[in-house]
């Protein structure tokens, strides 16, 4: 869905910022010209911070615009450096060298125009292309192999179109999956009562058993931002028990006889179980544990588990918030090797609140778990699953990725707390 509003007000924002520096890029001001780059080189990812990273009023009302001044601000900064290559280039053969100093509008002008073009065409296109992302892992208490698919933060009537989520429910049907987990986020305070319907409407085609996990947004917490929210926690649940889906709140489902579903409270919500509370009443088998936020290193250091699913951080959504974010949190997106399980956290489905994302792709997973091996089997099923995985692969662009398995010594680290953690005898406790 393309926000015609949105390119609008990108193309003003970097016509008032450019048109604002005309005073300054003259010769005799050039050291307030190289000031004013600097400033703007921080204020890129101080913006894209301020509108993705920080739960407060501006993003909720004027995202719109804080991601055009994003976007105004890469194109300016790549065509001051493009236009001074340039004038360098020129003025080698200049005896004095004045001319590197004189700012040439004829070429600082169209380039950031089309740059913003460029951010804004990619932005778009990489927010509503959704690939289908395939992973291959093996666990210990499995006696055949799963397939399931895994979805996070799809932000359907806000940052996500209904035709990408219908054509998400046609890949799934057709995947092959035994289930769907819905892994938080699918609505948000953007989404009207209509929208969210119409979502839980849509995934009710899905033809396997659905799983759901609260995010921070399904609730619509940030709805004081937005004038009040726009559908209750009773019309919500009523839509997802409409459509057939699951709800699990630290709650535990056996999906299979050999393998077991965890779905944790989110984060953000106070009546949130510590790990410590959590009781696995189906032991023996592998268990999954699906957990909107990828943040509690506290769960992170005590659970046992084949797998934990995560989303919520949109792989950064903005460049480079993905960098940014991993000075402060590492589990940005990706795999994790964790002291008793594998983090996986999912790029998700879409962005938050606009229709833009210059950070990695978005994707849904499709996951197989299949029991533990040994060395040579394992490697012939690795080259069988490739082979199969090409020759049905169709639609949307597929990634296949095949892990290494970590060393099984490293169960020996965990073998003194695993007895009783979860319930599970220590010999059964289900071990990547």
């Amino acid at each position: 869905m393309i926000d015609v509003l949105f390119i609008a007000e990108a193309f003003l924002a970097w016509a008032v910022l450019y048109a604002a520096q005309i005073p300054l890029r003259k010769e005799e001001h050039r050291v307030l010209r190289s000031a004013v780059f600097l400033l703007k080189l921080i204020l890129i990812p101080a913006v894209a911070v301020l509108f993705s990273a920080i739960e407060w009023w501006l993003p909720y009302n004027f995202g719109r615009i804080m991601c055009a001044i994003y976007v105004a601000l890469i194109g300016d900064v790549v065509a001051s450096v493009v236009e001074y290559a340039v004038r360098w280039i020129r003025a080698r053969g200049d005896a004095d060298g004045e001319s590197r100093h004189r700012f040439d509008h004829r070429i600082g002008a169209p380039i950031g125009l089309a740059i913003c073009i460029v951010v804004l065409a990619y932005g778009t296109v990489n927010a509503e292309t959704v690939n289908e992302d395939i992973h291959e892992w093996q666990a210990d208490g499995l006696e055949r192999a799963h397939t399931f698919a895994f979805a996070a933060d799809l932000h359907t009537g806000s940052a996500q179109s209904m035709d990408v989520l219908r054509d998400f429910c046609r890949q799934v049907n057709e995947s092959g999956a035994e289930f769907l987990i819905l892994g938080g986020d699918v609505t948000d305070e953007l989404t009207t009562y209509e929208e969210m319907v119409e979502t839980y409407s849509i995934l009710s085609t899905v033809d396997i058993p659905v799983y759901f996990v609260y995010g921070n947004h399904d609730r619509q917490p940030g709805a004081d931002f937005v004038g009040g929210r726009t559908y209750t926690d009773e019309q919500l649940l009523d839509a997802l028990e409409g459509a057939g889906i699951i709800v699990l709140a630290d709650e535990f489902v056996q999906v299979d006889s050999d393998l077991v579903l965890l779905g944790r409270e989110d984060l953000s919500v106070d009546s949130r179980k510590d790990w410590s509370e959590l009781v696995n009443p189906y032991p023996g088998g592998a268990l999954v544990v699906a957990d909107h936020q990828p943040y509690d290193n506290v769960q992170l250091e005590e659970e046992v588990s084949a797998l934990q699913l995560s989303g919520h951080t949109h792989a950064g959504q903005l460049w480079p918030l993905k960098t940014l974010y991993r000075l402060f949190y590492p589990q940005v997106c990706g795999e994790y090797d964790c002291l008793g399980t594998r983090l996986y956290v999912t790029p998700g489905m879409s962005g938050w609140a606009i229709p833009i994302r210059t950070e990695a792709h978005c994707a849904w997973e499709l996951i197989t778990l299949h029991p533990r091996c040994g060395m040579a089997s394992r490697l012939l099923q690795r080259y069988i699953i490739v082979i199969r995985r090409a020759s049905t692969a169709h639609g949307n662009r597929i990634r296949v990725r095949i892990h290494d398995e970590r060393a099984d010594d490293r169960m020996q680290s965990i073998d003194h707390r695993q007895e009783g953690l979860l319930g599970c005898p220590r010999n059964e406790v289900p071990f990547l």
